[in-house]
């Protein structure tokens, strides 16, 4: 699965690194999620994305 994540409309809630460490981390300089593994077969990448306020994640 390949994982992107719009950090223009990420509101820094810190909900998917929360539930999927290993593929989001919180970038303090810019107040936003990243991704820090593009490529995963980690499942909680797709709850990360269902769990998203504002849907900036995408999983495919």
């Amino acid at each position: 699965m390949k994982i992107s994540l719009d950090q223009t409309a990420c509101i820094g809630c810190g909900l998917c690194v929360q539930i999927s460490p290993e593929n989001f981390a919180l970038d303090e300089g810019k107040g936003t999620a990243k991704v820090v593994k593009a490529e995963t077969e980690d499942e909680s990448a797709r709850e990360a994305e269902s769990s998203c306020p504002v849907g900036c994640i995408r999983v495919e």
